[in-house]
């Protein structure tokens, strides 16, 4: 179940790299050889060898850790950003708060087993998790101590934006070659983020405070509104609310839309206004409307597949973090605000500008040692 698709997002973001930023891939088996990569040839399923301009290792459990022993903690002080495409599951336990990330061969990485390895960084090693695979969002917990959800918070700045909440899976992985086609969640939000799609086009509209910069914040709305699947996304600063700030939903969504718009980010307000609109949910009740079309009479008989659904849970988790950020805010608890903002900052960071800014540095000390 190696589909082509999962090879596809490798290839693209290995592309978005500066050339001279260091990176190690994992994919399959670590061999080129292998034919290890599913696509569907007419109506034909079919198997053929990696494509991919390096691959460092398998993506089993001992390809992990040696990665992570050669590589990671050897760099100790270097911004870390970890990309994850591929298959997820429930955790095996049936707790959702420690679902996995399948590795090659029948392992799995859980939520628990990458908090251990980022133990072991410096509590100021700053860390990007972007994760594609289903019931990814469960790997927000690492925001606390063991990956655990009723932990205390970590020191370090680490940040993720995930293809689905912990319970739902997510798409992009398809044996289709077309890669015009995709519409997975990490797609849209490399795009967004680099300004350069899959295929090489452009893309604009993700400067939502137009400051001639996109943030990893922006991405994220920009894949919540463009996203035409099933996929429910969810990014660090969601869960962080939701563990912290206390708060019914029946009051929560008894907000009136022009509070919560005068309240949103510029990021917040596009993708609120959007899902709105390809919704059609207007007036000052609209968070009640849609709460009750997706949790009210005949709700539990929808389809996970349901595009709608999906759009109106989107529009309904924002709206719910706009909410309870502004109580945050609102709360008194000085210590507690000043972490949120922290992490929505580092929310608001482009990793891909500053490691290009950071080899451009690289290269010119040693244009200045060699004189």
């Amino acid at each position: 179940m190696n589909q082509v698709a999962i090879e596809g997002h490798v290839r693209y973001v290995q592309s978005l790299l500066p050339a001279a930023m260091e990176r190690r891939v994992l994919f399959a088996d670590g061999s080129r050889r292998t034919r290890s990569v599913q696509y569907l040839d007419g109506s034909r399923m079919r198997y053929r060898a990696p494509r991919l301009p390096r691959i460092d290792g398998a993506t089993t459990r001992r390809g992990f850790d040696g990665i992570w022993r050669r590589f990671v903690k050897a760099r100790p002080d270097a911004p870390l950003l970890l990309y994850f495409a591929g298959h997820g599951s429930p955790s095996p336990q049936r707790n959702l708060d420690n679902n996995v990330f399948d590795l090659w061969g029948g392992g799995a990485l859980s939520v628990r087993d990458l908090a251990a390895r980022m133990k072991e960084l410096p509590d100021d090693t700053p860390v990007v998790l972007v994760m594609a695979q289903c019931f990814s969002g469960a790997f927000a917990n690492l925001l606390f101590e063991g990956g655990r959800p009723d932990g205390a918070l970590v020191e370090r700045d680490v940040v993720g934006f995930f293809a689905a909440t912990r319970d739902r899976p997510a798409s992009g992985c398809t044996p289709e070659i077309n890669e015009a086609d995709y519409s997975d969640f990490s797609s849209f939000f490399f795009a967004a983020l680099s300004g350069v799609d899959r295929l090489g086009r452009r893309v604009h509209g993700a400067d939502f405070d137009r400051n001639r910069f996109v943030g990893m914040d922006e991405a994220y709305a920009y894949a919540l509104l463009h996203q035409a699947t099933s996929d429910v996304p969810v990014a660090t600063s969601d869960v962080f609310l939701r563990r912290f700030v206390r708060k019914p939903d029946h009051e929560t969504m008894a907000t009136p839309y022009s509070r919560v718009l005068s309240w949103a980010s510029p990021a917040e307000r596009a993708a609120l206004e959007g899902l709105s609109d390809t919704l059609g949910l207007r007036g000052e009740h609209r968070l009640r409307v849609a709460y009750d079309l997706e949790f009210g009479a005949g709700a539990g008989k929808r389809d996970v597949e349901d595009v709608i659904s999906a759009h109106r849970l989107r529009f309904i988790r924002v709206a719910k973090s706009v909410v309870l950020a502004r109580a945050l805010r609102q709360s008194g608890d000085r210590a507690r605000i000043e972490r949120f903002e922290r992490l929505r900052a580092a929310e608001a960071r482009n990793p891909l500008v500053e490691a290009r800014a950071a080899s451009v540095a690289r290269q010119a000390m040693r244009r200045r040692a060699a004189r």
